[in-house]
């Protein structure tokens, strides 16, 4: 469900990736991200590019701005469900985000 069910938030998609990236660039290393000041600054810039793509390509980056559902009201997500309109709306910021954080790695940007 979206934005943690809620539809009131960033996006899970972007919460998800944020935190992968922040991951990845701090893979195999001990200690706090302060004691690696490369990586954590790899990673903060990354999920800072990644939120900027974001929000130029949608417009936003409010869940439910983005899918039109409100997570709290359960006819519409009955609504969501019967139509099936995340087709159009999450699966392309799936697919989008997907492309960028790839994109990224490939770059050894994150």
């Amino acid at each position: 469900m979206g934005a943690i069910a809620m539809g009131q938030t960033t996006c899970g998609l972007l919460i998800g990736s944020g935190a992968a990236i922040g991951l990845r660039c701090g893979e195999g290393k001990k200690g706090v991200p302060e004691e690696h000041a490369p990586d954590r600054d790899r990673a903060i810039a990354g999920v800072a590019r990644l939120y900027r793509d974001f929000l130029k390509e949608f417009g936003s980056t409010d869940c439910r701005t983005l899918c039109g559902c409100d997570y709290t009201d359960p006819e519409d997500i009955e609504r969501r469900m019967r139509d099936e309109d995340w087709k159009v709306t999450c699966d392309v910021f799936l697919k989008f985000v997907m492309t960028r954080c790839a994109e990224m790695a490939r770059k050894e940007k994150i």
